[in-house]
């Protein structure tokens, strides 16, 4: 390879958290809204979004490159992935925005979390997880907004697990740490026969019954505060869900977690693991092995993205079967398993 090549590539890396930056700065701004009627022209969205024109025209450029903006004669617009930015969009992508805080600054503290294998809350914020989240939760307006962030995958997601698996033979589903329950609303509207349970703490519960109520699912949807790590679980599902939550926790917790809904769930009922599942020789795609880093820094020690194997040890140690798993052209794969 020649010095410049790899100078190139190098560069390529080294800049790449300016590509974050440019996406938060737009989705901050409402430069997707203000581009979501027609093409204008770059004077016009600076004054859309209270911007100075040529800043205004050099951060669209940088849009362009990215593929999130389209531009022909002067004018700008969204591209098809810029559509999903917008506050119109069913399916509100811009809320990845939170990534910006406090995932940014916790990363800056990678090389402490891999000496110590340890989050680094207290060292990027001053606080301990608890801390910050008993922030978040007493903080409507912060909740409403991370919600939206947890949706943003969820609902893309639960629209892959429709396609790829049957939920016709099932009653009722609990979906366990389920936030705002973006997976299990979707499978709801999916499947007009299923009724749900959303899980989790009391103010996430709170906000998800919020969006139970704005839709059709009252009376077939309902949340049940509770903590995943104490039983008993509410009662009455015969398909359980952890999406995206054991790669939040070490084995010991995630062992916790799974002899709970084992305990849960009635003889046959199915357990359906929602995690990007590694290769084998731990390799995967790029997004899976910075979701993997961003588990040490922000998550308790021994969080991590895990391989096939490591899921069948979890999930098999608690009592399941694990009977196949699918993988998916998405940020998680399925991994399903039937208490016998």
């Amino acid at each position: 390879m020649k010095p410049v090549e790899a100078l190139n590539r190098i560069s390529v890396i080294a800049t790449a958290f300016c590509q974050s930056q440019v996406f938060f700065a737009a989705c901050k701004l409402g430069v997707f809204d203000a581009l979501d009627k027609a093409a204008i022209s770059a004077e016009d969205v600076a004054k859309s979004v209270g911007i100075h024109p040529e800043g205004c025209r050099r951060l669209l450029a940088a849009l362009a490159d990215m593929g999130l903006v389209g531009r022909e004669d002067g004018l700008y617009r969204n591209s098809e992935v810029g559509k999903f930015c917008t506050s119109a969009s069913p399916v509100k992508l811009q809320s990845f925005s939170a990534w910006g805080n406090p995932w940014y600054q916790l990363w800056q503290f990678l090389p402490d979390a891999l000496r110590e294998y340890a989050p680094r809350w207290q060292q990027a914020l001053g606080a301990s997880a608890n801390e910050t989240f008993a922030a978040l939760y007493s903080n409507p307006a912060a909740l409403r907004e991370f919600a939206q962030f947890m949706n943003a995958m969820s609902v893309v997601q639960a629209l892959e697990l429709a396609d790829h698996f049957d939920f016709t033979p099932f009653h009722c589903v609990l979906d366990v740490a389920g936030g705002p329950g973006g997976i299990a609303l979707e499978l709801g509207r999916r499947f007009p026969h299923l009724r749900g349970i959303v899980m989790d703490v009391a103010p996430v519960c709170a906000v998800a019954q919020e969006y139970i109520d704005s839709g059709d699912l009252a009376g077939r949807f309902k949340t049940a505060p509770a903590d995943m790590f104490m039983l008993p679980y509410p009662q009455g599902a015969d398909v359980i869900i952890l999406g995206h939550v054991l790669h939040d926790w070490g084995d010991d917790s995630s062992r916790k977690i799974l002899q709970n809904c084992f305990e849960t769930l009635p003889t046959g009922g199915t357990l359906l693991v929602c995690e990007k599942v590694l290769n084998s020789d731990f390799s995967s795609t790029t997004d899976t092995l910075m979701k993997d880093l961003t588990m040490l820094v922000g998550c308790e020690s021994g969080a991590r993205e895990r391989t096939e194997v490591e899921y069948r040890g979890l999930v098999e140690g608690a009592g399941f079967s694990v009977a196949e798993v699918i993988r998916l052209d998405a940020p998680r794969d399925l991994v399903v398993a039937h208490k016998p």
